[in-house]
């Protein structure tokens, strides 16, 4: 008896000492925004989380369409991810931009903020006529942050109609064009506009100065007026040319 009273003790024993092995699974927990900063969770969180945990953090809201937001997919991190204010921001944008939205301001001195959809098709896609306005030296500051932006290249020596071309091919490689994807044009022979992601910008914003400096002088002022006087007559010719005959009667 005392005997079976100790195996069933050593039994026991055994097995409170088992490991039991679990499938591995992603877990879910939520984004944490606190007064020391924000950290994205290993494991799944939806795109609707993140917006509200940065909103919080930076102390901003950020207005949205429900319906495509909680459409899209969520995001899954290996490790966990502890962010400041700038890298939070900075975040936001680029996983946004994974899922196709882009962050547009509405009023920036009072934290509010649009996010949407990146339409393809130019007609349709809201981004492009809200695009904000920075300055060369804004987004050469923060040139990873995922905005899109608008800024335009004064310009010394080059042409910038000629200089817009040049851009145009060198970006048309890299394949058909998408939202955020650079847009040059120019508007004056100085003056050049740049569209598109900062990252995209930053490189058209280096590559216009560097080419402006390789351009030659521009013709002295005297020079440059007769030459644009006689554009203007060249125009003005080929007008006249392409008028159709008189009738005889008329004349």
């Amino acid at each position: 008896m005392r005997r079976l009273a100790v195996l069933m003790v050593l039994a026991a024993a055994t097995a409170e000492a088992q490991q039991v092995v679990v499938p591995a699974s992603i877990s879910r927990s939520a984004v944490q925004a606190t007064k020391d900063g924000l950290v994205l969770p290993a494991g799944e969180f939806t795109v609707a989380e993140l917006i509200d945990a940065v909103a919080t953090f930076l102390c901003r809201n950020y207005l949205f369409d429900a319906a495509p937001i909680l459409r899209a997919q969520g995001f899954t991190l290996q490790r966990s991810i502890a962010l400041d204010a700038l890298g939070s921001e900075e975040m936001l944008y680029a996983l946004l931009s994974t899922r196709d939205f882009a962050v547009l301001p509405l009023d920036e001195l009072r934290g509010l903020y649009q996010i949407v959809s990146l339409d393809p098709d130019p007609r349709r896609n809201e981004v492009l006529v809200s695009t904000p306005w920075r300055s060369n030296e804004d987004i050469l500051r923060r040139p990873h942050l995922r905005e899109i932006v608008v800024t335009a290249v004064d310009l010394e020596r080059a042409d910038a109609q000629v200089l817009a071309n040049t851009l145009r091919g060198a970006f048309a490689a890299q394949g058909p064009w998408r939202p955020g994807g650079l847009i040059a044009s120019a508007s004056d022979r100085r003056w050049l506009t740049l569209h598109g992601y900062r990252e995209v910008v930053a490189q058209a914003i280096a590559f216009a100065r560097q080419f402006d400096r390789l351009s030659p002088p521009p013709p002295p002022e005297p020079l440059l007026r007769r030459l644009q006087s006689l554009e203007r007559e060249v125009a003005e010719l080929k007008r006249l040319l392409g008028r159709p005959p008189v009738p005889a009667e008329r004349r």
